[in-house]
């Protein structure tokens, strides 16, 4: 076990998937189809149609707190991606 999770993976799992608003499901949606290559945020504005960066700011924030997605810094000129944990797999997974 790793932090304070008491309960097996499949608890923690559906648990935190309880936690999602449904701005969230869509950006786990999008980052889903992306598994290898991960997306930059303007890539996750287009795939959402959203309109707001702002939201989808919100919302990438928010999953990077429940260590659901985490951000990749590419040097030399490419954007940076965002691309979904062990943890955010699983989650994406169960919905």
């Amino acid at each position: 076990m790793k932090g304070i999770w008491a309960a097996p993976e499949d608890d923690k799992n559906r648990e935190l998937a309880k936690l999602l608003t449904p701005q969230m499901v869509l950006i786990l949606k999008a980052l889903r189809g992306k598994l290898d290559v991960g997306l930059s945020n303007a890539e996750i504005d287009s795939q959402l149609g959203a309109g707001s960066q702002w939201i989808v700011f919100w919302g990438l924030r928010e999953l990077m707190a429940l260590d659901i997605i985490e951000f990749d810094v590419h040097l030399f000129g490419e954007p940076g991606k965002y691309r979904l944990t062990q943890t955010g797999v699983s989650v994406a997974e169960s919905l």
